[in-house]
């Protein structure tokens, strides 16, 4: 079972594809297939998960590995959209010590934070905005957890939430209590922001 968790010392590759609804079930067999057939056989690898959106139009794959050079980013699918590939380490999570179990059918919903830095030298102080955001989100009714993730190459932060429904999350995301610092966050980074949630629908 993938374990997403500060301490357990994986890098992890976010595949973040864009899809029609219509095809969204086809590019989930895709990913899986593609993580069946040729990830999970290449040294270094430890994990994969895929998701999908509950609007339909994303599907993303969570591929964990031991350490960069084992790293093979998710080949693009000729027939999708190209995805958004990084590799990612997680630099903060709450609470602290806390660990992510991914299952199909698991307890709960994902909601992913996408920022894409404007200019990759402004992760370090984008990273620490995010740190002060998820102490003023910590504790709130519905969250599980949440792990931040920022890509080696500097260029995107993702937060990976965990939330108990769809009805807690809509309730923080009406009265934000991170909001004193958003503006500052968007000054360094475009938010690529849903408030649809994920269901995972695959791990190995």
């Amino acid at each position: 079972m993938p374990v997403v968790s500060k301490f357990n010392e994986l890098l992890a590759e976010f595949a973040v594809f864009p899809v029609k609804p219509e095809s969204q079930a086809n590019l989930v067999e895709r990913a899986i297939q593609n993580i069946e057939s040729t990830l999970k056989h290449k040294e270094g690898f430890f994990s994969g998960t895929v998701l999908r959106s509950r609007d339909g139009l994303r599907v993303t794959s969570y591929v964990q590995w031991a350490d960069q050079e084992s790293y093979l980013a998710t080949q693009p699918m000729t027939e999708f959209a190209v995805p958004d590939v990084h590799l990612y380490e997680i630099f903060a999570e709450e609470p602290e010590d806390s660990e992510l179990h991914l299952s199909p059918n698991m307890d709960g919903l994902i909601n992913f934070g996408i920022f894409k830095l404007k200019q990759p030298e402004n992760q370090p102080h984008f990273a620490e905005l995010f740190r002060q955001a998820l102490k003023m989100v910590s504790g709130q009714a519905g969250l599980i957890s949440t792990h931040a993730h920022r890509s080696l190459d500097g260029w995107r932060c993702i937060n990976f939430g965990h939330w108990r429904s769809l009805e807690d999350f809509t309730a923080m995301d009406s009265d934000r209590p991170f909001s004193p610092l958003f503006g500052e966050m968007l000054d360094l980074a475009n938010n690529e922001y849903q408030k649809t949630l994920h269901e995972v629908v695959f791990t190995t």
